[in-house]
């Protein structure tokens, strides 16, 4: 007779504790590079993707191990953590939201993701990795909840505006002084349209990530020259 319950010994379920917790790290190294350019998905979201890759995987890989190893079975039990993957990430899009060009949600939708893969790694057997995980992916959701401690590592961030103008030869020069004497650091300019009566450019650059951007659009609407200023948050 044959035991369903076939646990994993605790050394082995610990180097898969390792495995998430380096999964977080890099996941987070990625949400980090997207956090300074001002995207969406940034450090909370990556690092709880990754948690939840790294889960599904061993999951995929060792969760069946005890099923395999009976006689006369014949099946590929990952099969149902694939096909879970796959119908779990069409709930957590159904979180994410777009309201004026602005995305909510995707934290939401990666932990949806996550708590899948938590319930297949409990399902499978896998109690002290489920619960650890469990654990440690609500300490990241608390620690991150809000961009407090996130704004504290970011040091800079990218400010991307176009900027329509009247067409004369001192505009360039007066935006690339306002924008120094506003801390914006690299700053490099692109024409996007000319012509005789009015000049389209995209000006790209650094500042501090505690500054206001709205400190230095406002700045720049001074200039009668500048009839129209668009904001990209995030950059390019």
């Amino acid at each position: 007779m044959f035991s369903l319950i076939t646990l994993a010994p605790f050394q082995i379920q610990v180097d898969w504790l390792l495995r998430i917790i380096i999964a977080a790290v890099c996941g987070g190294a990625i949400g980090y590079e997207r956090a300074i350019q001002r995207k969406s998905a940034g450090v909370r979201t990556h690092i709880v993707v990754a948690i939840a890759s790294a889960l599904f995987m061993i999951v995929s890989k060792y969760g069946f191990a005890d099923i395999l190893n009976m006689h006369n079975i014949a099946l590929d039990p990952s099969r149902i953590a694939a096909q879970i993957v796959t119908g779990i990430s069409f709930i957590g899009a159904g979180t994410i939201l777009v309201r004026r060009e602005q995305i909510s949600g995707l934290t939401t939708a990666a932990g949806v993701w996550a708590t899948a893969a938590i319930g297949m790694a409990v399902g499978a057997g896998m109690y002290v990795i489920g619960i650890l995980s469990t654990a440690f992916l609500f300490i990241v959701q608390m620690l991150f909840h809000d961009d407090t401690l996130i704004n504290k590592i970011i040091l800079h961030v990218r400010f991307n505006i176009q900027i329509e103008a009247v067409n004369k030869h001192h505009i360039l020069a007066q935006i690339t002084h306002e924008l120094e004497e506003n801390k914006v650091e690299n700053v490099s300019v692109k024409i996007l349209d000319v012509s005789d009566e009015r000049i389209v450019f995209n000006v790209d650059g650094i500042i501090d990530n505690k500054q206001d951007e709205n400190d230095i659009i406002m700045a720049l609407r001074k200039y009668p020259d500048i009839t129209r200023i668009s904001y990209t948050r995030g950059g390019k």
